[in-house]
């Protein structure tokens, strides 16, 4: 059922001068919201979720700019602006929440709470009383007056309750801490809640990889599952140091379905180096009779300013090449943050690379709309998409790299972000 409040507001042009001002109403959907002048002949403008940029509030009120580079100004809520915010977020971070793939797997547990994100410079950024909802892959904190942020428990690093001071502490990978609290009664069955959780978790990924690992003891295979989890791209030699076969036997289980490809990142492997080499998997549907597995192989060449990754499963869909910088910089000093995009984008999207191959125009009638132009790693991955090579031949592969090699070198002059890339060598 729609929303509806009484308002003012004013639209202002890219040049900050007011081209309309009405006094009239917001209608609050699911998607979108309508404002509306006065009078029965009025339809009113309706602005998309997905369309907004920023948002601001202060005082009583509301601020946005859409990318269209529009901006809007509501106000003159009477005394139900503390009401109207309310529902107004609560309706809009439901949606994010939902588009931005925040949701991985069944809602396990909802609680009242406050959280707080600490950066990795020791900013704090505080975002109040909060709903803190607990899926099987992910936990959503959806604020009452700001943007919605989400954990995916593939990025948790750790985690631990504070019995002291009632507080659950989480530690990503990229460095930020989120600080929940205000918990109440609840501390307790959180606290069950998050431990059941990670071992689920844990015991499915054991019991993919004992199946596909058959022989390595179960201490070796924990320290496995806790690198690669739902599927992250891990540092090749660091499988070294959990156990001498596992790198050999890893790369093996990688390629078992594919030669071509296998003999395709060999070489890229060569040049490259294991320190710049990442290996990832991901597992079918256990309720299949038989497991499938599908391996994220990553190629760093800094040198060249080129990743190349490879998704290997019991069909070719070729090399996807990338740039590690755009602009000015090390590529060397850059390849971590590099790594963190694909993964976080592989991941997340569970191996599929189509939200970076479409045109903005198919982008805009799919389900990645919003996360395109709202998840900074994924558009900057889209941005940075070079070539894809789909031939088999490996003779041919090699003298393809040296055309991919020059081009990496060249900064673009302007990639549009239609991810399509500079160059696509299937087409030569």
């Amino acid at each position: 059922m729609a929303l509806t409040y009484s308002l003012k507001y004013k639209k202002i042009n890219f040049f900050q001068k007011v081209v309309m001002e009405k006094e009239g109403e917001i209608i609050i959907d699911r998607n979108s919201f309508r404002l509306k002048g006065k009078g029965a002949q009025d339809m009113g403008e309706n602005i998309f979720f997905s369309d907004m940029k920023d948002l601001f509030i202060k005082d009583d009120l509301l601020m946005f700019t859409t990318y269209t580079k529009e901006k809007y100004v509501l106000s003159s809520f009477s005394s139900l602006f503390d009401s109207f915010i309310k529902d107004f977020m609560k309706v809009r971070n439901e949606f994010l929440a939902e588009n931005l793939f925040m949701k991985v797997g069944m809602l396990v547990r909802e609680y009242d709470g406050a959280a707080e994100i600490i950066n990795t410079y020791e900013k704090s950024l505080n975002k109040g009383k909060s709903r803190i909802q607990i899926y099987e892959g992910s936990i959503v904190i959806i604020p009452e007056l700001k943007e919605c942020v989400v954990i995916y428990l593939d990025f948790l690093k750790s985690h631990e309750f504070d019995e002291d001071e009632y507080v659950l502490k989480l530690t990503l990978d990229n460095g930020n801490t989120i600080k929940i609290s205000k918990l109440g009664t609840y501390f307790e069955d959180a606290k069950e809640t998050m431990e059941t959780l990670m071992g689920k978790m844990y015991e499915r990924i054991l019991n993919n990889l004992n199946e596909a690992l058959p022989g390595f003891d179960p201490a070796t295979l924990l320290k496995l599952a806790n690198k690669v989890k739902g599927g992250k791209a891990v540092q090749f030699s660091t499988f070294k140091k959990l156990h001498d076969d596992l790198p050999s036997r890893l790369f093996d289980l990688a390629i078992q379905c594919n030669v071509h490809m296998g003999e395709k990142m060999k070489l890229l492997r060569s040049i490259s180096g294991d320190e710049n080499f990442y290996l990832g998997f991901a597992f079918s549907n256990r309720e299949k009779k038989e497991m499938t597995v599908k391996a994220l192989m990553i190629a760093a060449i800094p040198e060249k300013n080129i990743v190349a990754i490879g998704l290997s499963g019991c069909q070719d869909s070729g090399f996807y090449f990338f740039r590690i910088i755009m602009e000015q910089g090390d590529a060397k000093e850059k390849l971590p943050a590099k790594i963190m995009e694909i993964n976080q984008s592989m991941v997340i999207f569970r191996y599929d690379l189509n939200p970076l191959l479409r045109d903005r125009r198919e982008i805009n009638k799919s389900k990645y709309r919003t996360a395109v132009k709202r998840l900074s790693y994924l558009r900057l991955l889209r941005k940075s998409f070079l070539a894809k090579s789909v031939n088999v031949e490996t003779d041919r592969f090699s003298a393809e790299l040296d055309k991919i090699f020059e081009k990496a070198l060249v900064l673009p002059k302007n990639t549009g972000g239609n991810g399509r890339g500079n160059l696509n060598l299937a087409e030569q």
